[in-house]
């Protein structure tokens, strides 16, 4: 059943766990890889495909819905799903566009076993193109010495797709948009062309404007217009031209406003910002350029919205206008914990951070499991609380947010049942340098319960001199971050790295190379010991880079020299089904460079031998009041052994408290033990479990005692 959901308002997370058994350690819930964009706008003659991949195990299906969640399927000629999961919508003539194709809303939607997940909003729109002409208009009149402003027309259809790329002064002199033009002319970024110290000789060329489609490419060019220049009619006032009074940019990217007045002579500009309380001058810094009609700022900041207002001026009178720069910063949402496992019955909590600035507008959370949406949506709702686990609150919880600007951003968590087998969340990587620097390798991990770091060099413990430190810290998400510090490091500290990370439900291992250039080096071989029957993996702890080549030998024969063996390329030797008899020894590393300087190192390999118990029974026919007794007896294993017993699982003088008087385990030698029950009663009936146990391994033999009642 479906615990209760709680969405509260402005109240810190406290995060509760509890671990517990029954995890499935390979399973993992989808996370995306690539989102699709926010906006996607595309000609009816392109086309668009719209990509989203994510991962989990098992690996995740993706489809897609739209915002309002119905399924989006494929239609004939118009739109694709794709079996990768990207969508198409295809290329199509003008008539068939279609409205909930293509201008709508969608979704990216994985799924696994273990749970849902839903993409950002992405809004589709398509554009069908249409044939369009440009005009040129000499704005006001135009005086010699002064300046002639000469505006595109771009029909309004069309005019938020068009933009002018670039002036042509007949017969072939072409102008491009600059932030201080080149004297004469000066193209501004929202089109127009300022003509400047004007002379009667401008009146002989035309001037056209080419502008280019954003989502054909197509370019037109206008018809030709002439500047018309008047005698100087004295002093002209500054008459301010109607420009967008609002400007959108993101945060980070740089902008110019415009502000361009009309007037003779030519005026003078000057900007005042009103980012805070009172307007204040703007003055040339590191971020900002005055130049002359622009106020160009770069890099910009969320600090930067607010009103800007131009003035111009000049002998006849001042002129000032306003535009607003809007700074809009991307939305970023994260979930914490990203990983959570709570025991049946217990609580959870997850919280959704929205990095916003304060001057933002408002942003709205809305809760989901596995797709759909939980009651509660508001400004402030931040914590999801979940009280009384139950095995169907499982899965992928979700926070997407959405802000008064139409974006919209997400981020989700997934909550398990019980433990948590540790995931890499960072690992070092491959490195190759000469001795002397410092070296720091880094694993990060997370799980549940918070896993413990172990590290190791070409398998074995690391050296322990001051030149290696190991340090390690949980956070307060519970994700451990542990590092191996080299403070000088040295061609004999070259090998294998690998950090382990272990909790009860598992452990994940990484390792990369360290190559420290300089003559072959092999560090000392600890004693290893070997399990009869299984496979030996040795690896030579080989230094020193590059290495030519790594051997192995026993008794002066190089390895293989038989089927079990192999040696492979990096210095690691296998041996499958290790037999004591044969196996045990001393064996010698070799390893050669190119040069042919080369080290050698030997190391004692033992063998133990695992347990192995012989079969035993019961006797049949047994009832109340009679005895019984059979003999737990370990044909092979090498000491230290121990034998044990267990009755349906558990020790039997813990289970039946009136088996201890009646029962009775003794050692009849090293390597065998008597059973006795000499009153048998109907509860002693069960599975009794013989309990073998050394370094090599533990083994177990159960066989069944039928006690028939009177």
């Amino acid at each position: 059943m479906m615990a209760r959901f709680l969405i509260l308002a402005g109240v810190a997370a406290v995060v509760t766990s509890a671990g517990g058994h029954g995890f499935d350690a390979h399973l993992r819930g989808p996370s995306f890889l690539i989102e699709p964009p926010l906006r996607v706008e595309f000609s009816n003659s392109s086309g668009a495909w719209l990509d989203c991949t994510a991962s989990g195990s098992p690996p995740p299906n993706i489809d897609w819905s739209t915002a309002d969640g119905h399924p989006v399927n494929d239609v004939p000629t118009v739109r694709r799903v794709l079996r990768n999961g990207t969508l198409v919508l295809l290329p199509f003539p003008a008539a068939a566009y279609r409205q909930d194709v293509h201008s709508a809303a969608y979704r990216c939607v994985a799924s696994n076993s273990v749970g849902r997940v839903l993409s950002r909003d992405v809004q589709v729109r398509a554009v069908v193109a249409q044939a369009y002409k440009v005009d040129v208009e000499v704005i006001g009149g135009a005086s010699k010495g002064c300046t002639a402003i000469l505006r595109c027309v771009v029909p309004s259809f069309v005019k938020d797709l068009v933009r002018v790329v670039s002036w042509i002064q007949e017969p072939s002199s072409y102008i491009y948009p600059s932030l201080q033009g080149d004297g004469k002319f000066h193209l501004l970024p929202t089109g127009e062309l300022l003509v400047h110290s004007l002379e009667f000789s401008d009146q002989l060329h035309g001037y056209k404007c080419r502008t280019m489609h954003r989502l054909t490419r197509l370019v037109v060019v206008s018809s030709a217009a002439n500047i018309r220049i008047a005698d100087h009619r004295g002093i002209m006032p500054p008459v301010m031209l109607e420009n967008s009074g609002v400007v959108h940019v993101a945060q980070d990217e740089s902008t110019s406003l415009v502000c361009v007045a009309q007037a003779c002579p030519s005026p003078e500009y000057r900007w005042y910002a009103q980012t805070g309380a009172e307007p204040m001058l703007v003055l040339s810094g590191p971020r900002t350029r005055l130049l002359g009609s622009m106020l160009a700022i770069e890099a910009v900041t969320l600090e930067d919205s607010g009103i800007y207002r131009c003035s111009a001026s000049n002998p006849g009178g001042e002129a000032s206008a306003e535009i607003r720069l809007i700074v809009t910063a991307p939305l970023h949402v994260e979930v914490t914990p990203s990983l959570l496992s709570v025991h049946l019955g217990g609580d959870a909590e997850f919280k959704c951070e929205v990095g916003i600035h304060p001057q933002a507008g408002p942003h709205f959370i809305t809760w989901y499991k596995d797709g759909r949406q939980l009651p509660g949506t508001g400004r402030q709702s931040e914590l999801l609380r979940l009280n009384g686990i139950g095995r169907d609150d499982r899965g992928m919880y979700q926070c997407i947010v959405r802000r008064s600007e139409g974006d919209t951003a997400q981020a989700s968590a997934e909550l398990q049942l019980g433990d948590a087998p540790p995931v890499l969340l960072y690992s070092f990587i491959e490195q190759t340098l000469q001795p002397g620097p410092a070296v720091s390798l880094k694993c990060s991990a997370a799980g549940n319960p918070t896993p413990q770091v172990t590290w190791a060099l070409d398998g074995f413990p690391l050296p322990t001199n001051g030149r290696f430190v190991i340090g390690q810290y949980v956070t307060v998400h519970g994700d451990v971050i542990s590092h191996v510090n080299i403070s000088h490091v040295m061609v004999e500290d070259g090998g294998e790295y690998s950090c382990t990370a272990e909790n009860r439900a598992g452990k994940v291992t990484h390792a990369a190379r360290l190559n420290v250039y300089g003559l072959p080096y092999i560090r000392l071989i600890p004693k290893v010991t070997a399990v009869d029957g299984e496979q030996l993996r040795l690896k030579c702890p080989v230094a020193g880079y590059p290495i030519e080549e790594i051997k192995w030998e026993r008794a002066n024969r190089e390895l293989p020299d038989q089927l079990r063996q192999k040696v492979h390329p990096d210095g690691t030797l296998v041996i499958t089904n290790v037999q004591k008899k044969t196996d045990a020894g001393v064996y010698t590393c070799w390893a050669r460079n190119k040069q042919g300087h080369s080290a050698r190192r030997s190391g004692d390999v033992a063998v133990i031998v695992p347990p192995i118990i012989e079969p035993f029974t019961f006797q049949e026919g047994l009832s109340e009041g009679m005895r019984t007794r059979t003999v737990c007896g370990v044909a092979a294993g090498d000491p230290p052994l121990t034998i044990s017993w267990l009755k349906d699982g558990q020790s039997p003088f813990s289970l039946l408290p009136n088996l201890a008087s009646v029962a009775n385990i003794s050692q009849l030698d090293p390597y065998s033990s008597l059973l006795s029950i000499t009153n048998l009663a109907a509860e002693h009936s069960g599975d009794y479990t013989c309990v073998a146990a050394n370094p090599a391994a533990e083994v177990r033999y159960t066989a069944k005692l039928q006690v028939k009642g009177n």
